[in-house]
């Protein structure tokens, strides 16, 4: 089955089979339509960029803005959408879509919070996974040196726990971990600081213990803000001003 749109020819019925309920097809000819729930289309004079380029770093952005930012025929604007990723969007098209240019994603490897883990995978996350700290020497001293009778010999007040852990050869000290604590993560891009959070530190028998969020998640807006005042740096250091607006 063809249909004939805007004067163009496109094998309309498989391009419906092939959206997959989606609203937003492309015809062989290359340009967009957007189908309604009549099954009605509608020609995208702004078409939407199918593929946006994929990058990894905030400079890297700013260099591909330098480099092509002004041959593109839009109000070019960056959207810190998370942590973890930032996008160059245009102004809403016709469609009602959003064109989005480029996209920058953090590298960032998972945490395994809220759930308890043995020792030594405890042990490796808080090395690899978190900024040296006070807060975080202190878990990691009490977590090296634990053994499972030390949890049996604990003290918990449900604020904090104190335990009984090897500190020498035939000394033994009684080491209480206060809670919250207050540690910071690598969750957001390595060019910018890392926000510090708060959490509840907890152990139980078999040498297991966990870290539990306890700030409501207030570390993404604070990670964002960094992420906004980084890339405002960067504009200002490379163009002079901030030449495109940065929404956060």
């Amino acid at each position: 089955m063809e249909t004939k749109i805007n004067g163009e020819l496109t094998q309309f019925e498989q391009l419906v089979i092939d959206a997959n309920g989606n609203q937003l097809i492309t015809g062989l000819n290359g340009r967009q339509y957007l189908l309604d729930h009549d099954g009605d289309a509608a020609l995208l004079n702004d078409p939407i960029i199918a593929h946006p380029l994929q990058l990894n770093q905030l400079t890297s952005l700013i260099e591909w803005l330098e480099s092509e930012g002004s041959s593109i025929n839009d109000a070019l604007k960056i959207h810190v959408v998370s942590p973890t990723k930032v996008e160059v969007i245009g102004n809403l098209a016709k469609g009602g879509q959003r064109p989005c240019f480029a996209e920058v994603r953090a590298v960032v490897d998972s945490l395994d919070l809220e759930s308890y883990l043995d020792q030594e995978s405890m042990v490796i996350m808080l090395q690899s996974h978190f900024e040296e700290n006070d807060d975080r020497n202190i878990i990691l001293k009490v977590v090296s040196n634990l053994r499972d009778e030390s949890i049996h010999q604990q003290t918990d007040d449900g604020v904090s726990q104190s335990v009984q852990i090897n500190s020498g050869v035939a000394s033994v000290d009684e080491v209480k971990v206060p809670n919250p604590v207050k540690l910071i993560p690598f969750r957001t891009f390595q060019e910018v600081d890392q926000p510090a959070s708060k959490f509840i530190f907890r152990m139980r028998e078999g040498m297991q213990s966990a870290l539990f969020m306890a700030d409501n998640n207030q570390w993404q807006v604070e990670a964002k803000n960094n992420i906004k005042r980084y890339i405002q740096q960067l504009e200002q250091e490379t163009f002079g001003e901030i030449k495109y607006p940065v929404i956060a």
